[in-house]
């Protein structure tokens, strides 16, 4: 087991082609890396809370964890799922990651890892100073059975990325934080939908911030940090017009990640009872990459769709 500390310096080359606030207001990063673990700045705040961290921000958080302990354990394999399971809201605030390597074999490795909220700063006597487990993951890395070569295209026709960058921050009906995680950390480029429109959805997009100040993020770490946007893309109402909120993210992965931009296509197939799930294909430029699995569950009333569900009910209910 390792605690995850600050990493090696080196930024992310990425940088903001469309900031609507001025640079100075925007932090540099998701995470700001601390002793032991890491703070989060408001680029993680999603719309659900306004000071609660977005599920993406956190799958990123998990999959920066799991890779570190891989590398520190020499596991030279390549990443095919990554679970995450957020157990509750989580603030803006400083948080504890752990990561351990469960097995370490030829064919298969094994990595787990944790984020718990900061432990008190005054000790109770007779009680753990362990603070409360908030989220979780579960990786599985898988040896080749090929070399490694360069990626090339699988012949897969894919759409061109648009040249017009959406701007959900821009939206009158849905209240989104500025800055915040979809707004202003995410650059989205819609082929088909919105994240304001329900129904199937298909996008480019890609992550315009490092995900921890002062280091480089890594193919894995990107597109992990993604992952949580399938819901928001092909999100859709429930038979009684309510939201719905996943709570876990599966990502599955078929090689190691290339390049910047994500192409998602995705969907929510609806069950009785208030569940659903929603299935995204991920590419990028080099074709099929792997999908997306998010469990839905339906909104407690508190908690429904940010400033807009009542606008966005009206407008695509029957």
């Amino acid at each position: 087991m390792v605690n995850i500390e600050s990493g090696p310096s080196g930024a992310n080359s990425d940088s903001p082609d469309a900031a609507s606030l001025p640079s100075a207001l925007m932090p540099s990063a998701l995470f700001v890396s601390e002793p032991g673990g890491v703070r989060a700045t408001e680029l993680t705040r999603g719309p659900w809370a306004h000071q609660v961290m977005h599920g993406g921000a956190i799958c990123g958080l998990l999959g920066w964890a799991v890779e570190r302990e891989q590398r520190r354990a020499g596991i030279a394999q390549v990443c095919s799922r990554l679970t995450v399971e957020i157990l509750s809201g989580m603030p803006m605030a400083s948080y504890e990651i752990t990561a351990t390597t469960v097995k370490a074999g030829k064919r298969t490795a094994l990595v787990d890892a944790e984020v718990r909220a900061a432990p008190s700063e005054i000790p109770v006597p007779g009680q753990s100073n362990r603070g409360r487990l908030v989220a979780r993951a579960t990786s599985q890395w898988l040896t080749p059975t090929i070399p490694a070569v360069e990626p090339g295209s699988d012949g897969q026709s894919l759409p061109p990325i648009p040249v017009e960058r959406a701007d959900p921050g821009a939206n009158p009906d849905i209240d989104y934080p500025r800055p915040g995680f979809n707004a202003d950390a995410v650059d989205f480029r819609f082929v088909d939908g919105s994240t304001e429109e329900p129904g199937p959805g298909r996008t480019w997009l890609r992550l315009d911030y490092p995900l921890v100040a002062g280091e480089e993020t890594s193919p894995l770490a990107r597109v992990a940090t993604l992952a949580d946007l399938g819901a928001a893309v092909g999100w859709d109402f429930s038979p009684s017009g309510g939201a719905y909120i996943n709570t876990d993210v599966t990502l599955q992965l078929l090689r190691v990640p290339a390049g910047e931009w994500f192409y998602f296509d995705a969907a929510t197939v609806v069950a009785p009872r208030g569940l659903a799930g929603t299935h995204t294909a991920i590419s990028d430029r080099h074709g099929l990459l792997g999908w997306v699995l998010q469990s839905q569950v339906e909104a407690p009333a508190e908690i429904g769709f940010p400033g807009g569900m009542n606008a966005a009910r009206q407008t695509h209910m029957p």
